[in-house]
């Protein structure tokens, strides 16, 4: 049986940086030396397309039985699981063997190269990012028609969504956590990662800003009529210069983040929209997700913005039904369906059509998720949220896990207002919960005084706004 290992790039290397005082190349090579001694490695990617990706790992395996798949950023490689794994892929001659309820970064995928012609195949057909999960994505097209394997974790932690990587800043600072844990054996050290949920929370991973404080609209849904009784009349707005001090500050602390524009206010409502935007999308490591209600654009030049791959489109539709739209939102149906179709064809893969479910508009959601389904290829069914019992309860069902966890939100989130005011999340509107003032005040220092929070979270005491929040188990970015 011939072997060969791919080391995957997805994205160029940090050759500098190192943990412990060994670069990530040290360290998988340890695990590689230890697992798959004096099986050739080969270094691939990273590549711009799915294609290219699946031709570039069937080139490496030419010549080749079988090949063993390794991220190329992923130091904490476990060698007991890359020998478990491959046993199993060969006692069962398996097409392709993963590892399932692990963190990131702790095990290989071993693929049968004989199956690759197949992928690529399939690769070229169904476009789209290169993501880790990237061959199970196409296997998935027809599963049936492989022999797949799969190796569980003793303890299933995907709901802990822990990568192991040094592909970001926050994954490195959880990298440094557990560094010293390595030399346990694999099942000791899921138990600590198990045990210690409160060194999950490293940097933020989405900011919210609220660049106007005036909106269009308010739904029935929505709580802001409660502490802002004026929003329709309101036209307050971040200046240019203040946003792009936040968003250059935000970076050199974080790294990489998403901003959402959309914080208690209506983009279009800014009369600089388009230079926020242009602004934000040539920052390199800056995603955008703007939400809008799809009103009020029609004067906006969206298309000075041109084909941007890091900005996404939510549009608040709710309905495609007049009468209940009206219900729900009030008049613009029209115009927010014409807007939808706008951005459809200006950013064909970057809108997003949703809606609020509620029994109000429970009826429609099979007939609503059809539509957009077809005619944008993405839809977002969102659940309702009574901010904490602040809103009457208007969920058909009642979808959240058993067991409460830490807040998503918490752990990943920050929230701005127009005063500089942070707060650990959107549902905080009345800042019960303040961080501190990012106009007068530095990322790390406001972000750490969330800390204390979530050690409640993680010992099951919840911080008043958070008591009857059932937002928790949701997830942003």
């Amino acid at each position: 049986m011939k072997t060969v290992c791919a080391l995957l790039s997805f994205q160029p290397a940090d050759s500098g940086w190192t943990l412990a005082g060994r670069t990530v190349a040290q360290w998988l090579a340890a695990a590689l030396d230890a697992s798959l001694p004096g099986v050739p490695r080969l270094a691939v990617g990273p590549f711009a397309t799915r294609q290219e990706l699946v031709s570039g790992l069937a080139a490496a395996a030419q010549g080749f039985d079988e090949l063993v798949i390794v991220a190329d950023d992923g130091p904490f490689l476990r060698p007991d699981l890359v020998e478990a794994m491959l046993a199993l892929h060969r006692e069962y001659r398996a097409d392709y063997t993963f590892a399932d309820g692990f963190p990131g970064g702790l095990t290989p995928e071993i693929v049968r190269p004989g199956i690759l012609p197949v992928l690529e195949a399939w690769a070229v057909e169904k476009p789209g990012p290169v993501e880790r999960d990237i061959l199970f994505q196409l296997l998935s097209v027809d599963i049936n028609r492989f022999d797949v394997e799969t190796h569980l974790s003793p303890i299933d932690l995907r709901g802990r969504r822990l990568s192991f990587t040094s592909d970001t800043r926050r994954n490195r600072v959880l990298l440094e956590r557990y560094a010293g844990d390595t030399a346990l054996d694999t099942r000791v050290l899921l138990d600590v990662v198990e045990g210690t949920a409160d060194r999950s929370r490293t940097l933020a991973a989405t900011l919210h800003v609220q660049i106007t404080d005036g909106v269009l609209q308010v739904p029935v849904w929505s709580p802001l009529a409660q502490f802002v009784p004026d929003a329709l009349t309101r036209r307050n707005h971040l200046t240019r210069d203040r946003w792009n001090d936040l968003l250059d500050r935000a970076l050199a602390w974080a790294g990489d983040l998403t901003v959402l524009p959309s914080f208690w206010g209506e983009p279009s409502l800014h009369p600089q929209i388009v230079e926020l935007l242009t602004d934000a999308l040539a920052k390199p490591g800056l995603r955008v997700c703007l939400e809008t209600s799809g009103l009020g654009w029609g004067a906006v030049n969206l298309e000075a913005l041109g084909p941007a791959l890091n900005l996404d489109w939510i549009v608040e539709l709710d309905s495609d039904v007049p009468e209940t739209y009206a219900k729900v939102r009030g008049e613009g149906a029209a115009e927010a369906q014409a807007f939808t179709r706008r951005l459809l064809a200006l950013f064909p893969g970057r809108v997003w059509p949703q809606t609020v479910r509620m029994a109000l508009n429970e009826p429609e959601m099979e007939a609503f998720h059809k539509h957009w389904k077809t005619e944008a290829g993405r839809v977002i069914i969102q659940k309702h949220n009574d901010f904490g019992g602040r809103l009457d309860r208007a969920k058909p069902s009642d979808l959240s896990p058993w067991k409460r966890h830490p807040c998503w939100h918490l752990a990943r989130d920050l929230a701005v207002f127009l005063d500089g005011t942070a707060v650990v999340c959107r549902d905080d509107f009345n800042r019960t919960q303040p961080l501190g003032n990012l106009w007068t005040e530095d990322f790390p220092a406001v972000w750490q005084r969330g800390a204390a929070l979530f050690t409640r979270h993680v010992k099951e005491d919840w911080p008043e706004v958070c008591r009857n929040c059932d937002e928790w188990y949701t997830f942003h970015f």
